[in-house]
């Protein structure tokens, strides 16, 4: 019986990496990804630039050293852009152009790193309850959670962040149960975390936040285990010096930025944790700004967007921990997710760091509050576990289904009860630019531009002999020359109907047990 359910779970898993590949490279461009491939472009200029002036003594480029971008990292891209440029010449067709398809695949190397992150937490979750059965529905509901599901299919920077963490999380559990078991801990084994570390921040800086898990990690364990710091310090002292060489050193090389001058990496730090963009998120029906969010910005939309089981599994924690912290490895790995999901959060609030779009900038804490949660339900009833995780399954497969590609808009079912149509942000990505592009190619009228913000959401799915007129969205109240189309999407749905336009065609979703739709983009006509 054992192995017919891990023969149903190993083809689960197959089916859904093939699914998730292909579907991945069939949804839309999304607001980032034009973005993220500038950033790619900078990093290769500058490379070459310190490269030049190194050997050629020629003079650095002042306009790359100002790039406002500059501390975005390009860590997974050094992944992603080689399989990019083999893939793109696969998929380029006459329903998208060169640089789309060069765009569009790289989500399959997203939805990748997603898949990769699902067998981490199913690794991470047996060494907290040794249960195959448990670990199976753990990881069923983490893999169709709509909500993740949908980043995977084109997220370029929150995906890959949060594999990445939840990558280094297991790692790190390997070394200190290494620790527990009074085994020598191999410096090959130190060298592979720190450079996932390194890997961790070489795609965001925010990864420097692992190091306090390391640290929740060693203080549990010292405490646990009655071990002297002193004694620990100078037993692996050498090998904390190495994890540290190493951290820097891969940093460096993932990081041309850094190259011009080390310390930058302590400004990057800083600048990215007060980010100049300070937009508004609709969080409640409240307008609240980047810069300057309340505490309450992270609890309403983790209350909103966890599955209800996690949350229930979470409210459970004062009743269940006694039956969790049963042992010395337990105590360390759960006590570690717990307590770092419990701080970051509160380090982000206090220090007022610049947060937007929802929960994008801390879904690399998703992970960690779905094993809190999972195993928590399951100490406290296996019964009621498996109960809800085949009704939280059968829903989500249906919703992956029915609002597709918007699974990442999913709200959770209680939240249900509020109008989120008109309380929260919601397609703020851009993928409906896909959508509409097709209602564009088959509209018939005598309009010869199309005013879109991002371009690259709509015009790589276009025919460029039939629409080659282009323009930002911000000028529709302008006296720009009309007739026109114009794709009202992103940030600008919150916008009223703009003079002389009318509505043609719109995108958008119906969530179950939600009386309104969910409108993601409209295309007008504007006279």
């Amino acid at each position: 019986m054992t192995n017919l359910k891990s023969r149903i779970f190993y083809l689960f898993l197959f089916i859904f990496l093939i699914v998730g590949s292909i579907t991945s490279l069939n949804v839309g461009i999304s607001h980032d990804e034009w973005h993220e491939e500038e950033n790619w472009k900078y990093n290769v200029a500058l490379s070459k630039n310190i490269k030049n002036h190194i050997i050629y003594n020629e003079k650095l480029d002042e306009g790359l050293e100002n790039y406002k971008d500059k501390y975005y990292g390009i860590g997974f891209q050094f992944i992603s852009q080689p399989i990019q440029f083999f893939l793109k010449k696969i998929i380029k067709n006459e329903d998208i152009d060169g640089f789309g398809s060069k765009l569009v695949s790289k989500h399959l190397v997203v939805f990748l790193f997603f898949f990769g992150s699902g067998i981490c937490l199913y690794l991470i979750l047996k060494k907290i309850i040794n249960n195959d059965d448990f670990c199976y529905f753990g990881v069923l509901i983490y893999l169709l959670y709509p909500y993740l599901f949908g980043q995977s299919l084109f997220s370029p920077k929150d995906i890959p962040f949060m594999s990445a963490w939840i990558f280094c999380t297991y790692i790190s559990f390997n070394v200190f149960e290494n620790l527990i078991e009074k085994n020598n801990i191999a410096t090959k084994s130190i060298i592979f975390l720190a450079i996932s570390t390194a890997f961790l921040l070489s795609i965001r800086v925010t990864g420097i936040l692992i190091l306090a898990q390391y640290l929740i990690s060693l203080i549990i364990y010292l405490t646990t285990t009655n071990i002297n710091f002193i004694k620990f310090l100078k037993q692996f002292y050498f090998k904390i010096l190495i994890f540290i060489f190493f951290v820097l050193l891969f940093i460096y090389i993932f990081y041309p930025l850094y190259w011009l001058n080390p310390l930058l990496l302590i400004t990057a730090i800083q600048e990215m944790g007060r980010f100049y963009n300070d937009v508004c998120t609709n969080t409640l029906g409240t307008c609240m700004y980047a810069k300057d969010l309340p505490p309450t910005y992270i609890p309403i939309w983790l209350s909103v967007k966890l599955p209800f089981l996690i949350l229930l599994g979470i409210f459970l924690i004062p009743f269940t921990e006694k039956k969790i912290f049963t042992s010395d490895k337990k105590n360390v790995f759960f006590g570690t997710i717990l307590a770092t999901s419990i701080l970051i959060p509160l380090i982000l609030i206090f220090r007022n760091v610049t947060l937007y779009d929802e929960l994008r900038h801390i879904m690399f804490l998703i992970p960690l509050f779905f094993i809190i949660g999972v195993v928590s339900l399951y100490s406290f009833s296996k019964n009621f576990f498996y109960t809800l995780c085949f009704v939280s399954i059968s829903i989500f497969i249906f919703e992956n289904i029915k609002i597709h590609p918007y699974q990442y808009v999913w709200f959770n079912l209680p939240s249900r009860a509020l109008d989120l149509t008109s309380k929260f942000e919601l397609e703020y990505q851009g993928i409906s630019g896909k959508e509409l592009a097709k209602k564009i190619s088959v509209i018939d009228n005598d309009a010869k531009c199309i005013l879109v913000s991002p371009l690259h959401s709509v015009k790589p799915f276009l025919d460029k002999n039939k629409f080659n007129c282009f323009a930002q969205w911000q000028l529709i109240d302008t006296n720009y020359k009309r007739p026109f189309l114009a794709v009202q999407h992103v940030r600008n749905l919150k916008k009223s109907m703009p003079y002389k336009c009318k509505t043609v065609s719109e995108t958008g979703f119906k969530l179950l047990f939600h009386k309104k739709k969910f409108i993601t983009g409209k295309l007008l006509e504007c006279t």
